[in-house]
């Protein structure tokens, strides 16, 4: 310790720099007990301090000089990782509107209201890992060497490159949906079950429930249709049954659309645009199936009811 109150730390500190350099990611994983011998030789080296110097009354301080070393290095280096991810990360929410953002590496996030998705300015040397509240439909770039991961309160989703939909809400269940490529969905650690881990291709999900804590693989042919054309711009149907289209008004405007007895035989041509909003697209199914649309009981949604249907 007197040797380290007497003499010039500048060059300890410049060694240390250099280390903290190194991408935040990788200082994480390399404060193991070998690296700190090695890390602790060059110090002495570039400081002078030989193993010869040590003989004689240093000897008795040798132990102490390295340890104040280590523990100045490593202190420091916890400080700058702190320091790091507290600069780098941004959070992006939404409210009472979808959003479109662009990551760091080209890939693009679509938010649903409410959401939210914390990730870095730039993505580090191995993975390219973001946090997600909520829900968002995500178009990963291919990258073999830097997996993307989505970690979120109930499970972790890692991929290559591929687009799906991904859906956390705290409290419920958690839903992985492919609509092409390939992903892998794994439980959180800590979450015992009988499967914690689920490798997705197109048309298939991962559905995980909190209460019983199982992970599991169903097919997803419709829901992954209905991804695809909503990230498209727009819905089509081909002689679709008017309640398929209900389901479909209802599940992207997030209002009650239902069909009556009556209707809901009825087989709909046509399309509309995300950017209509509802009653533009209630109007026109109202005008090709000469139906009529009217309030529900609770004055919330929308009821179609009659038609021109064989």
């Amino acid at each position: 310790m007197e040797y380290l109150a007497a003499n010039d730390l500048s060059e300890l500190q410049t060694v240390a720099e250099e280390y903290f350099e190194a991408d935040i990611i990788a200082v994480k994983h390399i404060l193991d007990q070998r690296l700190s011998d090695r890390m602790l030789k060059n110090i002495h080296q570039r400081i002078g301090i030989r193993d010869s110097s040590f003989k004689g009354i240093f000897g008795l301080y040798k132990q102490k000089i390295a340890a104040a070393a280590v523990i100045l290095l490593l202190a420091g280096a916890t400080w700058y990782m702190l320091l790091q991810e507290r600069v780098k990360q941004r959070v992006f929410a939404t409210k009472s509107e979808r959003q479109t953002l662009q990551l760091p590496d080209g890939s693009v996030v679509h938010l649903e209201k409410g959401s939210s998705i914390t990730f870095p300015e730039y993505f580090g040397k191995k993975n390219r890992e973001v946090t997600l509240k909520g829900e968002a439909f995500f178009e990963i770039n291919h990258d073999a060497k830097h997996p993307f991961i989505i970690s979120s309160s109930l499970i972790n989703t890692t991929v290559l490159g591929t687009s799906f939909n991904m859906e956390v809400h705290e409290g419920n269940i958690a839903r992985v949906v492919v609509v092409s490529g390939m992903v892998q969905v794994n439980t959180r650690e800590g979450q015992p079950n009988k499967n914690s881990r689920l490798v997705l291709t197109a048309n298939k999900s991962a559905v995980y429930d909190p209460a019983s804590q199982d992970l599991q693989l169903q097919d997803a042919t419709e829901d992954a249709r209905f991804f695809a054309q909503k990230m498209s711009g727009k819905f089509i149907y081909k002689g679709d049954p008017l309640a398929k289209v209900a389901a479909d008004l209802q599940r992207y405007y997030n209002v009650p659309v239902v069909t009556d007895e009556r209707s809901a035989r009825c087989r709909f041509y046509g399309s509309f645009n995300t950017v209509d909003d509802l009653d533009k697209a209630l109007s026109l199914i109202a005008f090709s199936l000469d139906a009529r649309v009217k309030k529900d009981n609770a004055n919330n949604g929308y009821i179609i009811v009659g038609g021109n249907c064989k």
